[in-house]
């Protein structure tokens, strides 16, 4: 029975005329704009992996092509937040807010047509052992770090699909 219902999901999604943002046959006019975005230097080792994020995702192809337009991208300190405390009063859970903002600029124009932010959140235990404590925390941002790349990816494809279209 369960099988059923997956195929019949499966046929509504296909007749319902989903099709990804990118990546698709017929997205190839996107993804070459998408290669024409100079991505500006992003602070601190975050930052870093955000721009391998960003070059890997808008110019998966590797070209070297003229450059139109300039991703600026500022990533926030990340904010924490004791969730859950103990009876000793020490935190056993925290969590971490991440924030981005964003601009997408004509370098033609000089005109800025996109100015956004996005945030992500997520949470890491707090336990007796430092090392993994520290582990958590670090793997939690890195996590955080590449779900706002994605996000911001998202939103430039989605931009990218309403002018070449």
């Amino acid at each position: 029975m369960r099988w059923v219902i997956v195929l019949l999901c499966c046929i509504g999604i296909v007749g319902c005329g989903f099709r990804p943002l990118y990546w698709a046959e017929d997205n190839t006019d996107v993804i070459q704009e998408s290669e024409r975005i100079r991505i500006a230097p992003i602070a601190n080792a975050a930052g870093y992996q955000m721009d391998m994020i960003f070059r890997h995702k808008l110019n998966p192809r590797q070209v070297d092509v003229a450059k139109t337009w300039e991703l600026r991208v500022q990533l926030a300190e990340p904010v924490f937040y004791d969730q859950s405390i103990r009876g000793d009063n020490f935190a056993s859970l925290e969590k971490m807010t991440l924030t981005a903002s964003y601009q997408l600029v004509n370098l033609t124009t000089q005109e800025q047509v996109i100015s956004s932010s996005v945030s992500a959140s997520g949470s890491y235990n707090i336990i007796n052992e430092p090392y993994a404590t520290t582990m958590a925390k670090e793997k939690m941002y890195q996590n955080l770090v590449q779900i706002l790349a994605d996000d911001i990816v998202l939103h430039l494809f989605s931009y990218l699909r309403g002018t070449v279209s």
